[in-house]
């Protein structure tokens, strides 16, 4: 998604609302108990702060779908990143603004990596797998001779 920060500009504005969903084209991740389910959605506001630089603010949500690592359950997971940027022509570390224009891709892809989850958990309080017979815990007590 590319901002033109000079359309903002001909309108006589110094901020813009915008939405949009995005589906990138790499994966986040080579785990293979988890995958982003597309699109990723994307709301948020562009302002200038002045010649040459700019600031977003925008929430970025997406869901993970997959086996969680404890109990082995398929499970699906909705998180939501914040994500405050500022920008500028200059910046050789961040984001630039290049011939006026904000490409979101490469902000949207970080914030999402950035925000995986390490450990996919059906919920925060799983409770995983008998470690002698293998019963999911969540679902009661195993009759093993748990020791």
């Amino acid at each position: 998604m590319i901002l033109d920060l000079r359309d903002i500009k001909r309108k006589g504005k110094d901020s813009l609302d915008f939405f949009f969903e995005y589906s990138p084209e790499k994966e986040f991740t080579d785990a293979t108990f988890m995958k982003i389910e597309m699109p990723i959605m994307v709301v948020g506001t562009v302002f200038i702060t002045g010649e040459g630089s700019a600031f977003i603010e925008c929430e970025t949500t997406f869901k993970v779908k997959g086996s969680c690592t404890r109990c082995l359950e398929e499970t699906e997971r909705e998180y939501s990143v914040q994500v405050r940027e500022g920008l500028d022509e200059d910046s050789e570390d961040g984001y630039p603004i290049v011939n006026d224009r904000i490409d979101l891709t490469k902000i949207i892809d970080d914030a999402v990596f950035m925000n995986m989850p390490i450990s996919f958990l059906c919920r925060e309080d799983c409770l995983g797998l008998c470690p002698e017979c293998g019963g999911n815990l969540n679902k009661g007590e195993c009759k093993c001779k748990n020791l």
